[in-house]
């Protein structure tokens, strides 16, 4: 994901094969719980919507957002990190509570 400092951007992901990615109140909670803690410190988060298989987020970027960090043998941004590691924390606690494996989201956050 490119990202400019300054600018707005509309980001969203769906669950894999539009599976559900929320099952209960408690999994909608504990998403915005890591995204206080993967997303909010790299940018400001104008607005969110959480819908049972995708979720949108409106944020506005700053020059943490775009601040760069190797992971592996790449350079990513901050920002694209932070939805990296949200997603896949997320992930793991959804597979362990549903008791499934694999993908819980589509590979390409847009």
């Amino acid at each position: 994901m490119t990202v400019i400092e300054d600018e707005i951007y509309h980001i969203y992901n769906q669950g894999n094969n539009k599976q559900l990615i929320f099952f209960n109140g408690e999994n909608y909670s504990y998403f915005m719980k890591l995204v206080g803690k993967h997303i909010f410190p790299y940018c400001n988060i104008l607005a969110y919507c959480l819908m049972p298989n995708h979720f949108h987020f409106l944020i506005h970027t700053n020059q943490i957002s775009i601040t760069t960090i190797k992971h592996g043998n790449i350079e990513i941004t901050n920002l694209s990190n932070g939805f990296r590691r949200l997603q896949s924390a997320y992930a793991q606690a959804i597979n362990k509570q549903e008791n499934r494996s694999g993908s819980l989201f589509r590979q390409n956050t847009k």
